[in-house]
């Protein structure tokens, strides 16, 4: 390998788990390599199983003294995740990496990010054991919280980037806003609706509900936050960091039902999409649910009636870009406004 490039390990999952690409690391290189050809080199990750169902991640490239850069969405559970995230980091470190740059582009255990009663806190668990593994920096998306941000240290900083503007402006590209109100699906998410709803220039509005504090998705809508005019006869889009079960959104479109909405969009940063959420929301009659490929999903053509799925490759590829040129990684995302 030519030690002067930038490396940019993909980890690869076909040998043992049977998860084949291309990955969204693939889509990646290919971006850096047509836009900045030979500054970047591929680092092969294998993952490999052993058969008490323990597991290793091994490479034969050479990383001496080199920054790289790990993409890492979520194939597989969190938990397996978050392993293979600090052995590939562990291999990198013991092969005498220079720094090691994580792109943890949605983890579940973050949104563990401070505790109720007797939770575990589990978004410091992962930090801590991603520091044990010499991660030096995690880049993630759209943190359920900003508090995420505490749990890291100033060693092995977070670095959470925001996709509101360029979910906004695929938004306002491709649909009407003249007669949308945003929607906040819950009180702490207002913050992040607020925003949305600035970019689009259109009225804003939140529910209020009580969720259990296990994480489950049961809700219960309280009442509206503000003006009951913004919702009937208006297309509401309800904007939220992810979709799970979906649980929350069909209690959000119910009450929201009752106040006259005409129909609904959705946007969200990671589409999940666990247990029952595809039916609920192929059942729900919402028109359209927008979000990115964080997670990577597989939709067939029924699906993409009901999905529209923003590539955020490019946007990876750039931010690895500007952070090893260093150059500004902010001035990027402003770029995105119109």
């Amino acid at each position: 390998m030519n030690g002067d490039k930038v490396a940019v390990a993909i980890p690869d999952y076909s040998t043992y788990m049977d998860i084949d690409g291309p990955y969204f690391g693939d889509l990646v290189m290919d971006r850096l390599e047509a836009e900045h050809p030979g500054k970047f080199e591929r680092v092969d990750m294998i993952v490999k199983g052993a058969a008490d169902g323990s597991e290793e991640v091994v490479t034969t490239d050479h990383v001496r003294g080199r920054d790289v850069y790990v993409v890492h969405p979520l194939h597989t559970e969190p938990a397996r995740h978050v392993m293979l995230a600090q052995q590939i980091s562990d291999n990198l470190h013991r092969s005498d990496a220079h720094d090691v740059i994580l792109f943890d582009l949605y983890n579940p255990y973050f949104s563990y990010d401070k505790r109720k009663g007797k939770q575990s806190l589990n978004a410091r668990i992962v930090a801590d054991n991603y520091r044990s593994a010499h991660i030096d920096r995690v880049f993630t998306f759209d943190p359920h919280s900003d508090l995420l941000g505490l749990s890291f240290d100033l060693d092995d900083p977070l670095e959470p980037l925001s996709l509101q503007i360029p979910l906004a402006e695929h938004f306002r590209e491709g649909y009407p806003t003249d007669n949308v109100t945003v929607c906040s699906p819950d009180i702490g998410g207002y913050p992040r609706a607020e925003v949305f709803a600035d970019l689009l220039n259109v009225p804003l509005i939140g529910l209020r509900k009580h969720r259990s504090e296990d994480k489950s998705d049961d809700t219960k809508v309280l009442g509206i936050v503000g003006s009951r005019e913004d919702v009937e006869g208006k297309m509401v889009l309800l904007r939220d960091d992810v979709i799970r079960s979906a649980g929350s959104l069909m209690e959000a479109k119910a009450a929201l039902d009752e106040a006259g909405a005409a129909g609904y969009y959705v946007v969200v940063s990671h589409l999940s999409l666990c247990g029952p959420a595809r039916e609920r929301l192929a059942d729900s009659g919402i028109k359209k649910v927008i979000g990115t490929n964080t997670v990577p999903q597989e939709f067939d053509e029924h699906d993409m009636g009901l999905y529209d799925v923003l590539d955020i490759s490019p946007i990876v590829a750039n931010v690895i870009y500007r952070r090893s040129d260093g150059m500004s990684i902010g001035q990027y995302f402003e770029s995105f406004r119109r």
